[in-house]
């Protein structure tokens, strides 16, 4: 059993550099009408987890390009809650573009679901966004935290092996399976650099002046596509270019670009957020 301790969403805060409060031991009361009553587990961190536990499970779904995550949140895992995964059968279906195999999941915190979604393998990036329109040997020219064409932000980390082992640690992994400095084994977990989307996401918010405290905002859901063989050739200190832009002027409707070494990014993901206000009226 998984249970979650505090420590494992420090772990998770801190490698990924996500200072949102809701996680924050020692200021989640500082959160507008905070109805959680204590810290909950990063949407991201739950993401490894689901992914790490499909990994250490052997699973049946046969590797492909692409792997995508689609997700729907329910209910928020808290400290002191146990998590487990359920997976279904896998599905095969057949496009134009390729092939896809699927899984239905549930992950739940002491029973109850947490989340809600798909796992895939794809022959092709399934997750579109608009954001491919820019080249990245422009976007390498911009410094760091540059908001241009108006509500377009460039937030730009690194591939630390250090950090991506702790957030393994804050998912219950084995971090041998994925990094072993006696087997010269270097191979970051796809969520590890997709994690890095919720710094991006609030220094964007942040630039333009949004209240995180007075109006934080919370998942709805994650739809997110990764090209496997480009993560497999990432080594440390790889940097990583993100731009994270809105869909159609909805401030709640995001959608992140990242780019590393290719022309070709090395994933598409498209958020969905509400504020908190709004959750709590209905």
């Amino acid at each position: 059993m998984y249970t979650l301790t505090q420590l494992h969403i420090d772990i998770a805060r801190n490698a990924t550099d996500d200072f949102n409060l809701f996680h924050d031991p020692m200021r989640w009361q500082r959160v507008s009408d905070n109805p959680f009553q204590g810290t909950i587990a990063l949407g991201f961190q739950l993401g490894l987890f689901v992914e790490t536990q499909i990994q250490q499970s052997a699973s049946s779904i046969e590797p492909r390009r692409y792997s995508v995550y689609e997700f729907t949140f329910v209910n928020p895992a808290k400290e002191g809650d146990e998590l487990s995964l359920v997976v279904k059968t896998p599905r095969v279906s057949n496009t134009e573009l390729g092939k896809q195999e699927s899984q239905r999941l549930v992950l739940k915190a002491s029973g109850r679901p947490s989340l809600m979604g798909f796992y895939r393998q794809s022959d092709f990036m399934s997750v579109k966004s608009s954001l491919v329109k820019y080249k990245k040997e422009d976007i390498v020219q911009l410094a760091d935290r540059t908001l241009f064409d108006g509500d377009v932000f460039l937030k730009r980390k690194w591939m630390i092996v250090g950090n991506a082992k702790n957030y393994l640690l804050s998912a219950f992994a084995d971090q041998s399976r994925y990094i072993d400095e006696f087997a010269d084994k270097v191979r970051f977990p796809q969520f590890y650099p997709l994690s890095l989307m919720s710094s991006a996401m609030l220094e964007r918010a942040q630039a333009l002046n949004y209240d995180l405290i007075q109006n934080p905002m919370i998942y709805l859901s994650q739809n997110l596509c990764i090209d496997n063989e480009q993560l497999d050739k990432l080594k440390s200190n790889d940097c990583l270019n993100m731009l994270v832009a809105p869909i159609e002027s909805d401030s709640g409707h995001l959608t992140c670009t990242g780019w590393v070494s290719n022309d070709s990014p090395l994933f598409c993901a498209e958020v969905k957020l509400m504020p908190l206000s709004d959750i709590l009226s209905q």
